[in-house]
């Protein structure tokens, strides 16, 4: 009899170990509800096996134990899923948010847009042929007087670059004066 009850409780111990293995291993992507029972029943399968061996009920021990685990985990998986599920809808609902408030700016982008060229043209409307002459003459006039004062300025920066090349030429010069008159002075002698 001890030896069926070790039988026993062996492929109870395979059964408990590797089923649940098996089920995650096909559930990559299951809920966490899920998993949580999986690994739940698993958890409380070992552990009440280990509890009714003691009291020689190993069986009865990890089943309830197993049931236990299951409702435990599915409880804690089902927690799980549920705050994954309300963070998945507030990003997707923030998401939604960010879009809406693209399109009402691109919309009002675009009725600014309308309003300004409406209003260039019915400013466009009220001008007159003889507006349109004296704004271009004005403007002709305008750029006659700025480009004779940039000339004036050009001419101006020249002068001045050219008094000072001048007097740096004449002061070489003199300098260059003073060097051989001395020499000349030395070489004739003179004191």
């Amino acid at each position: 009899m001890n030896m069926e009850n070790n039988f026993s409780i062996s492929k109870l111990m395979a059964v408990l170990l590797v089923g649940p293995m098996i089920l995650l291993s096909g559930c990559a992507t299951s809920s966490n509800t899920a998993k949580g029972a999986t690994t739940g029943a698993v958890a409380g399968g070992l552990g009440g096996a280990v509890i009714g061996h003691q009291s020689g009920e190993t069986g009865e021990g990890a089943v309830v134990g197993a049931l236990a685990g299951i409702a435990i985990g599915g409880i804690m998986g089902a927690a799980k899923d549920a705050r994954v599920s309300r963070e998945q809808e507030q990003i997707a609902q923030e998401r939604a948010y960010q879009q809406e408030i693209a399109k009402m700016r691109e919309k009002a982008a675009r009725e600014a847009a309308a309003r300004e060229e409406e209003l260039r043209i019915a400013e466009g409307m009220r001008i007159t042929e003889r507006e349109l002459i004296e704004a271009e003459d004005n403007a002709k006039l305008a750029e006659a007087r700025l480009k004779k004062l940039e000339e004036e300025l050009t001419t101006a920066k020249q002068k001045s670059v050219s008094l000072k090349d001048s007097e740096k030429r004449m002061i070489e010069a003199e300098e260059r004066i003073r060097e051989l008159e001395e020499k000349l002075k030395e070489l004739k002698g003179d004191e």
